[in-house]
């Protein structure tokens, strides 16, 4: 029987929060009701890896985080206490580092290496001569050699060419001449260096050339030169020699299997296939069987061992063959292991229901949260705001999202589209009626009119659901380029071809459409989620992965179809509110989302703000939409309190200035704009630490919002724990969660203090339940109230565990007064039953600082299904109650503002 979550932790392992820190924190998290460690990847990543997405040796847990002996404690430990371990993989990409040993195998050895076929490189690319390009110098390579900034050293691993703190191999064809003069120069004390240097040749001859031995063979020459004075002389004189004459390492260079370049080049051109536009990621072939089963050969021996209960597969988009992936690694880790996959679903997009998983990783449950507390009556007035008030920004979202994905395609990732091109020039699959430039377009139109991440396809004829994203794709790319239509025809007969071809022709145009689809997530994820959502600010809550600003509410009874749909599909996917890839904190996102309930007095306040602001405004520097996005941030990201020092002024700057830069309008990564940059942070500066009639301004407004934005943190925490899925923690997350993007979301977390509060709400409950509801009610600052649900409901979960895990869903009528601002459930499996209530949308319901408690609800009623229980147990404040089937809201609703109710039919 496949292993299925009660409930999941991620935790950001990394060289700051170590494999001891994890054993530290287990019997706390056993405590608050969390079944599953999910770790973030603890492979070896490249040296001051934060994240662990760099992966550079897949065959051991990085050295920096643990050792193997404590991981297999840990997993002991938890399997003593009926816990297991949800392991992140990242089978995509890994670094393109010199600690990436399996790459550095191929720069030094080419053809020879068995490493050659491992990664995504393109040696026939015609710019590159046959070499891989190696994009890390920070100007041109003859200004560099110029400088003096490359040397060539010899070291126990042999000769290699040094820039900065990166030293790169230096490839088979350099070792006999350069370790030949050494030879020559020490005379008579050469003889055994030649015999060695026979054995090295020997070597080179030799088909493949084994690691280990070559390995053995450069430490053997190594250490003899070191041990005899003439020997390392001669070395020393030619390594000066060398390093001080740019035409001497010039020549050294031409004579690598890889070229050494400026990283912008890769702006231009590109022979390697990258995650996203990120040089120092290089991908993987994992559609190769034996890179398959050497990647996964430490993953697979963790698994086999009983270390690990379930994987998640990152960035499963980035795949050749995600389909044939999936089915490789369920055969891999067998039945009982739980799976799932990163995958952002776009719009109304589903999961491919016939994957051998368990689910995703939760984004889509994210956005459905979000969008349930977003007020549709909102929708046109803020639209309307933010026009008027930001004239000079794009409204249109659309069309802006396809021209930043144009912008990607021409800036960031060219060489990818001449890439794809080139291929079809290559295979004959363009017709010669049309300019190549005509083609080139087209097709750059094409990928950047795909509606969702990309299609799944690995056979001729396409499936239906394919089908139709590329009629999709193909209508929005003629909407927006009518005149190059007999063009993008032509490109829609690669994906759907006249099977009777021969099958060589079939193959290339399959390969064709497989290939594309590695690249329009991509773009899908550099120009949407990396530049249009930092500038399209009509309401960033919605900017988020997963969702969407085009998608700005769902109602309740779409939210029961949604619900349904997940029961019946993916049971048991991930239900995340937040993660380390999420915009903003979840508490954040459910603040900004009351905007939506109050667009008149957002507008009254925010025009007032900008008057003031005004003053600071030095040369037009920052841009009113860049300020619209700041004003918005600042209502996110301050605690419940308002309370601002020095540390939220050094947080709000540092993301602003990662914001605007991605939004590549007034300053960017490539070429930041420092005057602009400076004036943004000193705005933040003046206004939250300088200026307090802005302050005073501000305050009010902010609290207001922040009060509802606790009570929807509270109701999204319940709905997580309670709807088909698998709860999802992020770090942290059990208090408020007021983060801004990564870093910020991968602050340290002070345990201890939750612990703390932990156990004094256990005791406080001991002696007065009641009172400790009043007490959590009246202190909302401190988060314990949030605390205190998941840890409850989390508890409950685990002990009706069937029940969430299969129970059925159904919806609970709801009448009365304010029945649109109730949303009801219950789950229901062998006579046991859960009922969940929450409120939304509450700005009509209760006043600013009023709690949706008791009679504020009125006539409102919930309307049972005529077969639930009658007596049931009030989770939150352990109350038995005797239930008819109409039951006030009041009565549900009295104390906390909340309710979670289970029962078991008699």
């Amino acid at each position: 029987m496949v292993y299925i979550p009660k409930a999941t932790y991620r935790l950001q392992v990394s060289p700051s929060f170590t494999l001891k820190d994890v054993r530290n924190v287990i019997p706390y998290l056993q405590e608050l009701g969390i079944s599953t460690v999910y770790a973030a990847p603890f492979f070896k990543a490249k040296t001051g890896s934060e994240h662990g997405y760099d992966v550079a040796e897949v065959e051991q847990i990085g050295p920096k985080i643990g050792t193997m002996e404590e991981f297999e404690e840990i997993s002991k430990e938890l399997q003593e206490r009926g816990m297991g371990w949800l392991q992140d993989i990242v089978p995509n990409h890994m670094a393109y580092h010199p600690e990436n040993s399996w790459l550095m195998d191929v720069l030094e050895k080419g053809q020879k290496s068995y490493y050659i076929n491992f990664f995504d490189i393109d040696l026939a690319h015609p710019d590159f001569g046959g070499k891989l390009m190696v994009p890390f110098l920070g100007d041109p390579l003859e200004k560099v050699l110029q400088e003096g900034q490359i040397k060539i050293s010899f070291s126990q691993s042999g000769l290699g060419i040094n820039y900065f703190d990166s030293c790169y191999p230096a490839s088979l064809s350099v070792y006999q001449p350069l370790l030949q003069q050494i030879a020559d120069d020490a005379g008579a004390a050469s003889d055994e260096l030649n015999q060695k240097l026979e054995h090295l040749q020997q070597a080179i001859n030799s088909d493949k050339i084994d690691r280990a031995l070559w390995q053995q063979n450069l430490l053997d020459i190594y250490q003899l030169v070191e041990q005899q004075e003439p020997l390392k002389l001669a070395k020393d004189n030619l390594l000066k020699k060398y390093n001080t004459s740019p035409d001497l390492l010039q020549e050294l260079l031409d004579q690598q299997f890889y070229t050494l370049c400026h990283w912008q080049v890769t702006e231009e051109k590109i022979n390697f296939r990258r995650f996203f536009t990120v040089n120092d990621l290089i991908c993987l072939r994992m559609e190769q069987k034996e890179v398959f089963d050497k990647y996964h050969e430490f993953i697979k021996h963790l698994v086999d061992t009983g270390s690990l209960q379930g994987l998640r597969v990152d960035h499963v988009d980035g795949l050749f063959d995600p389909d044939t992936y999936l089915e490789r690694l369920r055969e891999l880790a067998g039945e009982e292991v739980y799976l799932v996959v990163e995958k952002i679903l776009e719009g109304h997009e589903n999961l491919p229901e016939d994957w051998p998983i368990q689910g995703n990783s939760g984004y889509d449950f994210l956005a459905w949260i979000s969008n349930l507390f977003t007020d549709p009556t909102g929708e046109t007035k803020l639209t309307s705001l933010y026009k008027r008030l930001v004239p000079d920004a794009a409204t249109d979202y659309e069309k802006l999202v396809f021209e930043k994905k144009m912008y990607i395609l021409k800036n960031q990732m060219p060489g990818e589209l001449d890439n794809l091109l080139r291929y079809l020039h290559e295979h004959q699959l363009l017709t010669s009626e049309f300019e190549d430039a005509e083609w080139r377009k087209a097709l750059g139109v094409l990928l950047a009119s795909f509606p969702v991440y990309r299609i799944y396809v690995r056979e001729f004829p396409l499936s239906e659901l394919a089908v139709e994203i590329i009629d999709k794709a193909f209508a929005e790319a003629l909407h927006r380029a009518p005149a190059i239509e007999p063009q993008l025809h032509h490109l829609r007969t690669l994906f759907q071809p006249d099977l009777q071809e021969s099958e060589e022709v079939l193959q290339h145009k399959l390969y064709f459409v497989m290939r594309s689809q590695q690249f329009t997530g991509p773009l899908a994820a550099k120009g949407v989620e990396d530049t249009t959502f930092y500038n399209y600010n009509r309401i960033i809550s919605l900017n988020e992965v997963g969702n969407s600003p085009d998608v700005f509410n769902i109602r309740p009874n779409e939210f029961h179809k949604l619900m349904k749909y997940k029961l019946k599909s993916y049971p048991h996917s991930l239900n995340a509110t937040a993660t380390h890839d999420t915009k903003r904190g979840e508490g954040a996102r459910m603040r900004l989302n009351v905007l939506s309930e109050l667009p008149d007095e957002w507008e009254e306040q925010v025009q007032v703000w900008l008057e003031m602001i005004n003053k600071h405004i030095k040369a037009g520097k920052p841009k009113r939409n860049d300020i619209y996005f700041l004003l918005q941030t600042l209502l996110g990201v301050l605690p419940v309190d308002g309370a601002v020092d020095e540390t939220v002024v050094e947080r709000v700057q540092e993301y602003l200035i990662k914001a605007f830069r991605e939004a590549k309008v007034n300053t960017n990564w490539s070429e930041p704009n420092e005057e602009y940059e400076e004036a943004v942070k000193e705005l933040v500066e003046y206004l939250l630490l300088k200026d307090e009639e802005f302050m005073q301004a501000f305050r009010p407004f902010f609290l207001k919002l922040a009060h509802y934005g606790w009570i929807y943190s509270l109701c999204q925490a319940l709905l997580k724990v309670t709807c088909p899925g698998v709860p999802d923690i992020y770090q942290g997350c059990e208090l408020w969660d007021f983060s801004l993007v990564d870093p910020d979301n991968r602050r340290p977390v002070d345990y201890e203090q939750r612990q703390q509060y932990l156990t004094e709400l256990k005791a406080q409950e001991q002696q007065d339940s009641e009172s400790l509801l009043a007490d959590l009610l009246a202190n909302p600052a401190d988060a314990r109230v949030k605390l205190y649900l998941l840890y409850k409901a989390l508890n409950v979960r685990n002990e009706l565990h069937e029940l969430f895990s299969f129970g059925d869903y159904q919806p609970v009528n709801v009448t009365g007064k304010h029945k649109t601002h109730i949303l009801a459930f219950t789950r229901k499996y062998e006579g046991q039953w859960c009922l969940v209530v929450v409120p939304r949308l509450l700005v009509p319901v209760v006043s600013e600082q009023e709690l949706p408690l008791g009679q504020v609800w009125e006539d409102t009623t919930i309307v049972l299904p005529p077969d639930a229980p009658l007596s049931w147990n009030q989770v939150f404040g352990q109350q038995q109650l005797s239930l008819q089937q109409e039951i006030p809201v009041a009565d549900l609703l009295n104390k906390f503002p909340v309710a979670l109710l289970t029962a078991t039919a008699s």
